[in-house]
């Protein structure tokens, strides 16, 4: 029988794939600011449409530009504090990536504990640099 099941992918960090992980969180601080001044401008735009209008669409328009304007400080902080974990970082440390599935065979006789000890695939530089079934090489 073919049951499914869960495989950690982890990366080692190296120098190369250190920079490209900081290079997109770059990206990502620059999308937010970007997102940022773009809700910035679109809220006082539609604020002054509000404002015409009279008072409790001023405020609820209000209170979504500052919403907005909150997740997106917030996601860049959190991006910040990403970057500054990773800067700290020793190389060759692994880092879980994500997980994805696949079909195992159990049989009839196998070792139960040893079908849940799962599996993992480490990829360094982009490349699979190992696989390994209950922290053991494979």
């Amino acid at each position: 029988m073919s049951i499914r099941q869960p495989v950690t992918v982890k990366f080692i960090l190296t120098e190369q794939t250190k920079q490209q992980i900081l290079a997109e969180q770059r990206r990502q601080i620059e999308q937010l600011t970007a997102e940022l001044d773009q809700v910035e401008l679109q809220g006082k735009q539609a604020l002054e449409q509000a404002m015409a209008q009279g008072g409790p669409a001023a405020q609820e328009v209000r209170q979504q530009v500052e919403q907005a304007r909150n997740q997106r400080l917030e996601q860049r902080e959190q991006v910040i504090q990403q970057i500054q974990q990773i800067q700290q970082l020793e190389l060759g440390t692994e880092l879980q990536n994500m997980t994805v599935e696949t079909m195992v065979d159990v049989n009839v006789g196998d070792d139960w504990s040893k079908v849940l000890m799962g599996a993992e695939i480490i990829i360094k530089d982009g490349i699979v640099h190992e696989i390994r079934r209950g922290g053991q090489p494979v």
